[in-house]
């Protein structure tokens, strides 16, 4: 397996974790809940954890990618740019999510763990799901908001339907 089959192959993982993680973890705070609590502290350390080969062979995809037709440089530059910080946000929340599920016994220890590993999850899940925006926008032009202008889109549009009518696009003398 090259870099972007292993990218492609897990780059999703990080994002579904965190948003279960995300998702149990308010059930379980809820709830008051400690197994579905700490349930959610091991799926968030999973998604921190996936997170890694996923950014490590973000480099060898862009290479894969960048000269392939429709493919936007300053889109790949944005994704990186936010996968970064995902990185740094995710792996803050599985940090916290480790020590929350080694001291969650701990009165005041556990209380700020739970406390902290909700926050940084809810920010997790949100730079999760821009870079997975971002990182599909790249080779899936039709979820790009704002990319394609007017005048692209009639050129495209017009150029379709004289090829499908079997005519030409130059003016005739």
């Amino acid at each position: 397996m090259n870099a972007s089959q292993i990218h492609l192959a897990l780059t999703h993982v990080p994002v579904v974790l965190s948003f279960i993680g995300l998702v149990i973890l308010s059930i379980g705070l809820l709830k008051k809940n400690e197994t579905i609590t700490k349930t959610s502290f091991y799926l968030l350390l999973a998604a921190g954890i996936f997170t890694v080969p996923v950014y490590l062979t973000g480099e060898g995809t862009e290479e894969a990618v960048e000269n392939l037709p429709g493919v936007s440089e300053s889109i790949i530059s944005k994704h990186e740019d936010v996968a970064n910080l995902t990185l740094i946000v995710i792996s803050l929340t599985a940090l916290m999510a480790l020590s929350g599920i080694v001291f969650y016994s701990r009165r005041i220890i556990g209380k700020l763990a739970r406390t902290s590993v909700f926050i940084l999850s809810l920010i997790s899940a949100g730079a999760m799901a821009q870079t997975a925006h971002l990182g599909g926008s790249i080779r899936h032009t039709e979820i790009r908001s704002g990319v394609a202008t007017v005048s692209d889109q009639n050129t495209e549009n017009g150029s379709n339907q004289n090829e499908a009518r079997g005519t030409d696009t130059k003016d005739e003398d």
